[in-house]
């Protein structure tokens, strides 16, 4: 089995190996992924954590040999935190999205596939006991970012991208898509039972779940739909007071903690 690991801070995942093929996802800097076929150009790959699959180009990342990668595992497992991060060697600097995942060595050291840099920024001091009071502020903070297809960070997020991205911070591993993510947790029975934090998945006219939205309360919601936003929810589902109408129907609330 080979190996790789992005050294970029945010590249996309493409469905196809063209520039012009759809971004499915996209890999963070220091994301650990399996070599499926490596092409003139491009290399399909595997993601380690998700299991997503995609094209990412040659030129984003380096090979890693197994006794690399469990070197690299042996490190302490670090979160980019809100504010973001810099990883430093001399005059190089690369810089680090919120919740980029790093394996850091004598505190601040990122070792890996013949790198040696200096990490300095944020790290996330979030943890599961934080979630009930911390979550909807976390969430909040991305209000207004840019809506993207496939986006995973605060310069263009998708809706399951932005409740991955989001319960990350409190140790708690989501799929990469909402009918995936929705797949898990247990059922709320009840509008008048959600907890803040809660996700709230909705479905097409087909019955495909297709979008995800973190709870603020048991009628406000926070979600990626053309940007992040604040919106009222209800039995039905989302209502968009700007377009005075319905937006996503609501099929079922799930809840992970």
């Amino acid at each position: 089995m080979k190996y790789g690991i992005c050294t970029l801070a945010l590249v996309p995942l493409r469905a196809e190996q063209a520039h012009r093929s759809e971004m499915v996802s996209q890999v963070l800097f220091a994301e650990l992924f399996e070599i499926l076929e490596i092409q003139t150009e491009w290399t399909s790959i595997r993601l380690l954590e998700t299991g997503y699959l995609g094209w990412i180009q040659n030129g984003q990342f380096r090979k890693l040999d197994p006794m690399e990668m469990e070197e690299y595992l042996a490190a302490d497992l670090r979160l980019v935190g809100r504010e973001g991060g810099l990883l430093l060697n001399g005059t190089e600097r690369l810089y680090l999205c919120h919740g980029t995942k790093l394996y850091l060595a004598e505190g601040d050291r990122f070792r890996v596939a013949q790198l040696d840099m200096t990490y300095q920024g944020s790290i996330n001091s979030f943890s599961g006991a934080d979630f009930e009071t911390k979550v909807a502020e976390l969430a909040m903070s991305y209000k207004d970012t840019p809506y993207l297809w496939g986006g995973r960070s605060q310069w263009g997020i998708d809706c399951s991208g932005f409740s991955q991205l989001i319960y990350s911070c409190f140790g708690i591993a989501l799929p990469r898509d909402a009918y995936q993510q929705a797949e898990l947790g247990e059922t709320v029975d009840f509008i008048s039972e959600i907890k803040v934090g809660d996700l709230a998945y909705f479905d097409n006219a087909d019955g495909r779940i297709t979008h995800v939205g973190i709870m603020l309360d048991r009628d406000t919601i926070i979600h990626a739909s053309a940007k992040v936003r604040i919106d009222r929810m209800d039995n039905e589902g989302i209502f968009n007071q700007e377009l005075n109408r319905y937006s996503h129907k609501l099929r079922i609330i799930k809840r992970y903690t």
